[in-house]
């Protein structure tokens, strides 16, 4: 089933599931995708789904609306991966059908808190020399873990430094480049490809659309950083 994933400023608000022929898109609550902001427009733009057909719209709306960076001027067709920017929001456009394990955690308007460092076991993984890492936390609390999972940065600038996901969701990437997220569910940790023309790895091995059970020691490959995913009890 095709989906749009919502999100501002690189961070994910919402996934939105294309399962009926007509979404609106607006600032007004009445609209099937809102978006409360004054840069858009009560009744800004409309979705249409022609069976697995996509289709966009803007509704003579004030600040009009992009797609992949230009300019809507009549009813546009999407294409799998589109980006349509709507005031400061960026609805991804995705047709490919997901596993069941591809939903998103809900997260709402999330900070961007550096890795924080810890300190280091006593093995630590050998390295490439460093060079400058890419990777950009964003994450929202949850209060239950009977164990936490934990990535540690493996080369690059950031070698050696970890972070525990103790959190709903993890986003890691660059936005308009490479992102993926890391969910936290009752199974365990997921990986989750976002955007991008690449999927992130793992044990050197493409996790292509569906969410990948990461295990203890699997090696995660983003934007050339690796980071190895453990349990911390």
């Amino acid at each position: 089933m095709a989906k749009i994933v919502l999100s501002l400023d690189g961070t994910l608000v919402k996934e939105i599931k294309l399962n009926r022929e007509i979404f609106t898109i607006g600032r007004r609550p009445n609209n099937d995708i809102q978006i409360d902001n004054l840069a858009i427009s009560g009744e800004h733009a409309i979705l249409t789904m022609r069976g697995s057909e996509a289709f966009i719209e803007d509704l003579n709306s004030t600040n009009g609306t992009k797609v992949n960076n230009q300019d809507v001027q009549q009813k546009q067709h999407l294409k799998d991966g589109d980006e349509i920017l709507i005031g400061k929001h960026i609805l991804h456009f995705f047709s490919e059908k997901p596993s069941e394990n591809t939903d998103f955690e809900k997260t709402m308007m999330l900070g961007r808190p550096p890795i924080a460092s810890a300190p280091k076991p006593a093995a630590t993984p050998s390295t490439p020399h460093p060079t400058k890492s890419s990777i950009e936390p964003q994450t929202e609390v949850i209060h239950t873990a009977p164990s936490l999972g934990v990535i540690r940065v493996i080369s690059g600038g950031n070698t050696g430094k970890e972070l525990v996901l103790n959190k709903n969701l993890t986003t890691l990437g660059k936005t308009g480049v490479q992102v993926a997220v890391i969910t936290r569910r009752p199974q365990g940790y997921f990986l989750t490809h976002v955007e991008g023309d690449h999927y992130p790895s793992v044990n050197q091995k493409e996790i292509g659309i569906k969410a990948y059970q990461l295990q203890e020691e699997d090696t995660i490959e983003l934007l050339g950083t690796k980071m190895m995913f453990f349990y911390r009890t």
